[in-house]
């Protein structure tokens, strides 16, 4: 990875950048709360933020989610999509950066810097406005841009925040650092899409996850803190 030179770095968001769990959790209960009639005691991801990070650690994407964890039909699943940004932006839980996150961005403020999400890119938008932040964000690809049917781990929103981010280079070179197997799996993919190793993942394990040893789809790098992603970052460019 040492010599391969990038010209862009893309985020995800969720877990990434921001702790955003308190605030999911929340917001994905009152969506359940208006699409199902059961009892939200009766599913155990509802039960505790813990129970819920785990299932979305188990769950590829928010739709294997509700899919799995809630029973829901795909009716629904599109519904509840469908209901994200309007509960995103109700909701007042407050989220912050993780540690170091606000220096990295800035370090790297003279790269184009793009985000590639499940979550709303309204939402997202919002809070980057908030800390003088999406000043460094070219590019902010949420679920609302991409097909409800090609999320990641489908490659449709990276491929297009590389095309969108990178649109003078004809072979972009990019950092693509997430916090889940589905991120890793999103690079994977880009790449046979792409049919060269266009995307180095970096794998960031800010609140002790679980470990990607049992993976099918193996990081570039893991890192367990901001100051790390500067460093593998910084290798990557020389």
């Amino acid at each position: 990875m040492a010599d391969m030179r990038i010209n862009a770095i893309i985020w995800d968001y969720d877990g990434t950048l921001v702790d955003t769990r308190m605030k999911n959790f929340n917001v994905t209960k009152t969506i359940f709360s208006e699409i199902a009639n059961g009892r939200q005691v009766d599913y155990p991801a509802l039960s505790s933020l813990e129970n819920y990070v785990k299932a979305n650690e188990r769950s590829s994407n928010w739709r294997e989610l509700y899919r799995n964890e809630f029973g829901f039909g795909e009716k629904q699943i599109d519904y509840a999509g469908n209901l994200w940004t309007k509960y995103q932006l109700l909701d007042k839980t407050e989220v912050d950066l993780f540690e170091g996150i606000r220096d990295v961005v800035i370090k790297f403020g003279n790269y184009p810097q793009g985000i590639v999400s499940q979550n709303s890119s309204d939402n997202i938008k919002l809070f980057l406005e908030r800390l003088d932040l999406i000043k460094y964000f070219s590019v902010v690809i949420g679920y609302e841009e991409v097909d409800l049917s090609k999320q990641k781990p489908n490659p449709q929103g990276l491929l297009a925040c590389i095309s969108a981010i990178s649109k003078l280079d004809t072979k972009p070179s990019v950092v693509y650092i997430g916090d889940h197997q589905t991120d890793v799996q999103c690079a994977f993919n880009a790449n046979y899409e792409l049919k060269r190793k266009a995307v180095t993942s970096i794998l960031v394990n800010h609140n002790s996850g679980s470990s990607s040893e049992n993976w099918k789809y193996k990081p570039d790098h893991f890192v367990v803190n901001s100051n790390e992603i500067i460093e593998i970052i910084q290798k990557t460019v020389k």
